[in-house]
């Protein structure tokens, strides 16, 4: 049997399937289509999502395994929870990747915001109603209410990106910190005089 397309259908499909409500395995589940637990629209729920979806562009993570060889392997997409869209398959650790297609549906142009340089900062910024403010003045009309990625340094090479949890209504998109000016190359003796 096909899978649906779309993340809000493919979410319940991979529930029936888990359920035994398919006539698919149930033990096959993992192999379907799902959003990744943990990010948006991936509660329970094998008898549908809610009837209307919301009003705007949601980024959300798909996953599934596949059999890669003698080992399973994780594959990763995109997805959206407002229509059909679906990103590119990407494989193994692909996660970012795929959050980050999501986040160019929904948030075209999300690399331009303005990056949050303090690890300290991750929270205070977003407790603060003065400093929350002055953050996303910069961001375009209606992004804010829309769930607009936080975009912070990352504090480790490929630091996973961070879903919507408990007091943080949006996603944390981790990004690489751009090169300082300090930064030579001291085997370059002519870059020092």
């Amino acid at each position: 049997m096909t899978e649906p397309t779309g993340a809000r259908a493919r979410q319940t499909y991979y529930w029936r399937v888990r359920n035994a409500r398919t006539r698919a395995p149930a033990q096959s589940a993992p192999r379907t289509w799902h959003i990744q637990p943990g990010h948006p629209g991936g509660a329970y729920s094998d008898l549908g999502h809610e009837l209307d979806p919301p009003a705007h562009h949601t980024p959300t993570l798909l996953a599934r395994s596949r059999q890669s060889g003698c080992r399973e392997q994780q594959e990763f997409r995109g997805g959206c929870l407002a229509c059909d869209w679906e990103g590119p398959v990407h494989r193994g650790d692909g996660g970012n990747e795929a959050v980050e297609d999501a986040h160019d549906h929904a948030f075209p142009g999300w690399r331009t915001l303005p990056p949050i340089t303090r690890v300290t900062d991750r929270w205070a910024i977003p407790q603060s109603p003065h400093r929350w403010v002055q953050l996303t003045s910069r961001y375009p009309a209606g992004w804010v209410d829309r769930g607009a990625p936080l975009v912070v340094w990352n504090r480790h090479r490929r630091e996973a990106h961070a879903p919507p949890h408990a007091g943080r209504p949006r996603y944390e998109l981790r990004v690489d910190r751009p090169p300082s000016s300090w930064d030579v190359d001291l085997a370059n003796q002519g870059a020092l005089f």
